[in-house]
């Protein structure tokens, strides 16, 4: 709960995803995040209630930044007489190692060794990830 505390504030944002308009963005915002958790922010764009975009924040001592991370969109408002929406973000988490082996074994099951050879190719990369971020 401490943790949550220390992370209230405002924070300069670059959003980017997909809009109502199937059309991708960036838009760059402040995100609010409160003494609870909770992670507000508005944007000229529309999202759909559970959309994922991406969030990257926008560290003021490097011209870089930091690496975007997924979230789901939740809460979104209306569009204000302003043209901005406003929203929350949940987390996202990457799928645990157990569901990434059930999907394996599927599809072992559902090709010959030449077709699960290539599709298994596809899939390390995934494999990897998940591993590096645990």
């Amino acid at each position: 709960m401490g943790e949550t505390a220390t992370l209230s504030g405002d924070y300069r944002i670059e959003v980017s995803g997909w809009g109502l308009n199937d059309a991708f963005f960036v838009e760059q915002t402040n995100l609010h995040w409160t003494g609870r958790g909770e992670r507000k922010f508005v944007l000229h764009h529309a999202l759909a209630e559970g959309a994922v975009i991406f969030v990257r924040l926008m560290a003021p001592e490097t011209s870089h930044g930091l690496v975007p991370v997924a979230y789901q969109v939740e809460g979104v408002q209306p569009m204000n007489s302003n043209g901005l929406c406003e929203m929350r973000l949940r987390r996202l988490h990457p799928r645990s190692k157990a569901h990434t082996w059930d999907r394996i074994a599927s599809l072992s099951s559902e090709y010959s060794s030449n077709r699960h050879e290539t599709k298994q190719s596809s899939i390390e990369p995934e494999l990897e990830e998940v591993h590096h971020e645990a």
